[in-house]
């Protein structure tokens, strides 16, 4: 507007864009011969190929082939993300088409191989559609996980529930053998001198032992 309202012509209109080049846009002027950094067209198609949406839609199709759901990314962010590159990727296509590519991509990139798996299994039409059903998925396996978790848990006190009955029952057993053998002298006594710590036929006031005292019943 500002060129046919001043009556710029072709060489003006360069100068002036060339001149309001920023960055990365500025750099594009080295890369282009002499003559057509003078030639507003070759000046503007150079832009274009550089910024424009043929040159985004490359891109975001090569993110879209790299993509890969990332450690601790979620799946909602994973889904936001596919559906933002493939409407920059696929802009030019139909919106169930887009959305197609969408979903693909998408199940691709998904991290977990069971899930990833199901979602290949399912009748799911669109990206939408697959974030619930990998949300269903998502929830059933932590469920699981944590009745598996609940499961080794009581296996656990069932086993130190039967380590201390065994001992309890242990305990009870030496009880009851001391209780039997509580009345009983179990001390040793000579039988000849009265003395303590040996038997008869040792004692030391036998001159041979005891071995010539008659039998007695006992030690």
């Amino acid at each position: 507007m500002a060129a046919e309202a001043n009556g710029w012509n072709s060489r003006v209109k360069t100068f002036h864009l060339a001149a309001s080049l920023r960055g990365d846009a500025a750099d594009i002027l080295e890369t282009l011969p002499e003559e057509q950094r003078h030639d507003f067209q070759a000046l503007s198609g150079a832009l274009e190929q550089r910024f424009g949406g043929k040159c985004t839609k490359e891109y975001s199709r090569l993110q879209l082939k790299s993509r890969y759901q990332k450690a601790g990314e979620s799946l909602q962010e994973l889904a936001a993300d596919i559906q933002r590159l493939s409407h920059l990727a696929f802009s030019d296509c139909p919106v169930e088409t887009r959305q197609d590519l969408a979903r693909q991509h998408f199940i691709d990139t998904v991290q977990d191989p069971e899930t990833q798996k199901a979602l290949r299994l399912a009748d799911v039409k669109d990206i939408g559609s697959a974030l619930v059903y990998a949300h269903k998925i998502e929830a059933a396996q932590q469920a699981t996980r944590k009745d598996r978790h609940s499961i080794r848990a009581v296996s656990a006190i069932d086993s130190d529930s039967d380590f201390i009955k065994q001992i309890e029952d242990s305990q009870r057993k030496i009880r009851s053998l001391e209780e039997r053998t509580g009345g009983r002298n179990t001390k040793i006594q000579c039988w000849t001198c009265g003395a303590d710590g040996h038997v008869r036929r040792k004692c030391p006031t036998s001159r041979d032992g005891g071995n010539n005292l008659p039998p007695h019943q006992g030690n």
